[in-house]
């Protein structure tokens, strides 16, 4: 019961930061900030939404492979969560790929590579500090 409360607790950064990224992305997308970037927020959002459903697929491998003692079930979890991001990620760049044609923008698909890189590197930190409050990690 206590490392389903650990766990849900510590979730609550990511999902802060899924939160704050998609209203600024609503925000930047309703003013028009940029004219040249008028058609990559609804393709920005949806890519924050499929980074954060994939993170959070990921989160929840990762934090039952640190409440498991067996180091096979570990590995196992661990390589999984690791695939499934992967081929969630390339299954929506694959799919943005085909959707948009000719009108693949490439700075939309480096801006959804970083918003990538800001969840991993979140999620790394916030699973480090549930591994030191696990006495199996």
């Amino acid at each position: 019961m206590e490392n389903n409360k650990v766990s849900r607790g510590s979730f609550r950064p990511l999902l802060w930061a899924f939160i704050i990224i998609t209203l600024i992305l609503a925000a930047a997308g309703y003013w028009r900030v940029d004219r040249t970037w008028e058609g990559a927020f609804p393709v920005l959002l949806a890519g924050n939404a499929l980074l954060f459903l994939s993170t959070s697929l990921s989160f929840y491998l990762y934090s039952r492979a640190l409440a498991n003692r067996n180091t096979q079930f570990f590995l196992r979890m661990m390589y999984s969560s690791l695939l499934v991001k992967m081929v969630i990620c390339l299954g929506g760049a694959l799919l943005y790929g085909l959707l948009a044609g000719k009108e693949l923008d490439t700075k939309v698909i480096f801006c959804c590579f970083g918003l990538y890189i800001l969840y991993s590197v979140l999620e790394v930190k916030v699973l480090m500090r549930m591994s030191k409050l696990h006495k199996n990690a």
